[in-house]
């Protein structure tokens, strides 16, 4: 499994964070604080859940990832990540981070989450839903508060998503151009209480031609520094009635050539620069 730099990010959060994929738990503690056995060569344990009885003697850990169809007795088909959330005590002793979050903390950034839900989704490739979910202690399981999703997913919608890969993989001699429509429908949820929103953008996204000064630039960054750039700029508009929202994303993928000795770490580093304006 290779994580990207952005992974690194989950320590502001937590000191152990965690994940279930297939029929492995896997256990980071860079501190070596908290796990047993472990040491700065090999900080973190990975666990065959299927083929341990994990669940019932650390019921504590694992039972938080009793959900979304997981059950931590058979292998699950997805991921589930699980950050304990540092508090006080752990921040004053912390070599990652001297800071804490109380679950107010992270309710805060859900209702932020939430108001950015669609510019989040808005010019992604392959993420079409965002919920979240609050897990009340005594409830047999969690309950939805928030969800920002794309409406009237087809194929089309999935092609035109895709672009930036498609784009990417040819040696054009001409910018590329390609438009289309989005709806997405966004829900905050109160007990019985629903309310939704639709709003809809017209995008256009497009690469810079291999000709172009950019795209001769990013040629020589290539060949004479191993610097692989990948122009692209996308724009999009709000169409919904009563709305004059316009997002730019300016995006320039930087692909870093592996890093040297033992780490196996694939890194890449991506500025992605995105502005609303409503007038």
């Amino acid at each position: 499994m290779h994580f990207r730099v952005g992974f690194n990010s989950v320590y502001h959060l937590t000191d152990l964070p965690s994940f279930v994929s297939g029929k492995y738990v896997v256990l980071f503690d860079p501190q070596g604080a908290y796990l047993p056995r472990v040491s700065a060569a090999n900080p973190g344990k990975r666990i065959d859940f299927t083929g341990s009885s994990a669940l019932s003697f650390y019921r504590d850990q694992f039972s938080p990832y009793c959900a979304f169809g997981c059950d931590m007795q058979s292998p699950f088909s997805g991921t589930l990540f699980r950050f304990p959330l540092r508090n006080a005590d752990q921040a004053a002793r912390s070599k990652l981070s001297r800071q804490a979050y109380s679950p107010e903390d992270i309710s805060s950034m859900f209702v932020q989450l939430f108001e950015e839900g669609v510019l989040a989704l808005l010019f992604l490739k392959s993420v079409l839903c965002i919920e979240m979910y609050l897990w009340d202690v005594g409830e047999p399981k969690p309950k939805k508060i928030y969800s920002c999703s794309v409406s009237s997913v087809s194929d089309d919608t999935v092609w035109h998503r895709q672009a930036l890969v498609r784009l990417s993989k040819c040696l054009n001699t001409t910018a590329e151009m390609d438009a289309f429509q989005l709806e997405f429908l966004s829900e905050r949820i109160s007990g019985d209480e629903v309310k939704r929103q639709t709003e809809r953008f017209y995008v256009v996204q497009t690469m810079a031609a291999a000709s172009s000064r950019i795209g001769s630039f990013a040629t020589t960054a290539s060949k004479d520094y191993d610097i692989h750039l990948l122009p692209w700029a996308s724009i999009a508009a709000c169409i919904s009635e009563n709305s004059t929202k316009v997002i730019f994303n300016i995006l320039c993928l930087l692909l870093l050539p592996q890093p040297p000795l033992s780490l196996s770490l694939s890194l890449s580093l991506s500025l992605s620069l995105s502005r609303a304006y409503t007038h």
